[in-house]
């Protein structure tokens, strides 16, 4: 079961849930066990909990993507070849190629969309690209520097719901990426905005627009080369280094506090360590 995969997040969450319905099942039992009872079920549905948003957060931002990364072993980040697109024969930096995939009719389009890709997609064939979709009236839109640009010249009929199959259809013909941008004049702003997934919008299809459009492009997202290990023991330090919790002269270390400042824990009527007992 992957570590970021959905089903272990369900299983989690399923297990919290049982956990949950157990303890306030057994919650007064009879006899000397009920402290017992009570301390194991708070326990297991605070660490289940926590494992569940922790999946979550992890299965967003990749910290650890797989179970030998999470057990110290190495950092290795499987990336997946890019897969030729149906039309990358045809598609060059010499202009727009009409486009006319399946899910085009659904669209109700006033025109044939037209794609138009950066100068470097038939020297990179092993990269992917992210999208700028571009809706407009006007012909002479030039291409996003980078991105694949797909010009697409909207009706009244146009919905946004039905555009939404708009990524996934391009997908298929050149090789792009889920990263998207959209650029529109101003009477298809609306349009815009009700896009499935709310991706960057900015009005118009000037060259500040595009340059705009780069910048708000959601970055992709990378493992750190570094991840932190919980299996990875601490080594002891050399003499004359300094060792993990042990400042260096003139640095505070972290968790104690500088003259005049109230150390973690503290109260305001006096300050109590971290540990101290009520």
């Amino acid at each position: 079961m992957s570590l970021t995969g959905l089903p272990l997040i369900l299983l989690t969450w399923a297990l919290a849930i049982a956990a949950v319905v157990a303890t306030v099942r057994w919650w007064r039992p009879a006899g000397r066990s009920r402290v017992l009872v009570r301390v194991a079920g708070l326990v297991a549905i605070e660490v289940l909990v926590v494992a569940g948003v922790g999946l979550i957060v992890n299965r967003e931002d990749s910290f650890y993507p797989s179970w030998q990364a999470l057990g110290g072993g190495p950092n290795v980040v499987e990336v997946a070849s890019a897969r030729a697109g149906r039309l990358d024969d045809t598609l060059d930096s010499h202009g727009a190629v009409a486009w006319s995939p399946p899910a085009a009719e659904a669209w109700h389009l006033a025109g044939a969309p037209r794609l138009i890709v950066p100068a470097e997609y038939a020297s990179q064939a092993d990269r992917t690209f992210p999208i700028v979709v571009v809706l407009t009236a006007a012909t002479d839109v030039p291409a996003a520097a980078g991105a694949v640009t797909v010009v697409v010249h909207p009706s009244v009929e146009t919905a946004a719901s039905a555009l939404s199959t708009l990524p996934e259809s391009l997908g298929e013909d050149a090789r792009v990426t889920g990263r998207m941008a959209i650029l529109a004049d101003p009477e298809w702003m609306g349009l815009a905005h009700g896009w499935p997934g709310h991706p960057p919008v900015i009005a118009g299809h000037a060259p500040a627009a595009f340059a705009q459009a780069d910048r708000d492009l959601p970055a992709p997202l990378a493992a750190p080369e570094n991840l932190p290990s919980l299996a990875a023991p601490l080594r002891p330090s050399s003499p004359g280094s300094p060792s993990l919790g042990s400042p260096s002269p003139g640095s505070r270390s972290l968790g104690s506090p500088s003259l005049g400042s109230p150390s973690l824990g503290s109260s305001a009527f006096g300050s109590s360590s971290l540990g101290s007992s009520w």
